[in-house]
């Protein structure tokens, strides 16, 4: 831009045009460098927060499914929540599991999960007077789900029952992501189907354990 002294005398001298020909040429570059800004910085950014997770655990259910199929064998439940926990989302552990409040054994491996972390939901068997013994959390297990699922982004169920793919699918329709953990063989085809990610549990590495 190029400034002429048109008035008389000497107010605008060539100086003093030079001098206001390099003020709007740096107002002009400041514009420039305030449009030109990174496009990334035009994309909306939700604000950070942490992936909550929730793990329910169907102990008997994974116990039963295990020994009919590997025989002498047990779950490290420590390697289970190294690998819940692995990728650094806030994750609750639920374990829930009957017990007979005669053995010993299962009464302090209850303690050992609450221990690793898990929080554990338990309760005594029952025995009828036929003699057969009922154990059961299924309905434990399915109200913890619908009360948490509220408050979680991720629900992960380590069982192969299938009477739990109703709840699957009750809390898909919540948005929620759902995965389930269980053994290949054994897992119900409606609650792989029910749900959006499959884990086989054989292949997380070192979780059998050996009597």
């Amino acid at each position: 831009m190029r400034f002429f002294n048109w008035r008389s005398g000497n107010d605008w001298s060539e100086k003093k045009g030079q001098e206001l020909e390099q003020d709007v040429h740096d107002i002009e570059k400041i514009d420039r460098q305030q449009w030109n800004i990174p496009m990334d910085e035009f994309v909306p950014r939700p604000p950070y927060r942490i992936w909550r997770v929730g793990a329910f655990i169907d102990v008997q259910n994974i116990y039963m499914c295990v020994k009919s199929v590997f025989g002498h064998t047990k779950i490290n439940y420590r390697i289970l929540r190294d690998f819940l926990t692995r990728d650094g989302a806030m994750v609750k552990m639920v374990a829930f599991t009957c017990y007979d409040p005669e053995n010993r054994s299962q009464v302090d491996f209850m303690h050992a999960l609450a221990l690793m972390g898990y929080r554990v939901v338990a309760k005594p068997l029952k025995k009828m007077p036929d003699g057969n013994i009922k154990a059961s959390m299924d309905m434990e297990m399915a109200l913890e789900i619908i009360v948490s699922a509220h408050y979680l982004d991720e629900i992960v169920l380590v069982t192969g029952d299938g009477d739990f793919a109703p709840i699957v699918d009750y809390v898909a329709r919540m948005n929620k992501f759902v995965k389930v953990i269980g053994p290949d063989r054994l897992t119900s085809p409606e609650l792989i189907r029910s749900c959006d990610q499959f884990i086989n549990l054989a292949q997380i590495e070192g979780i059998f354990v050996v009597d």
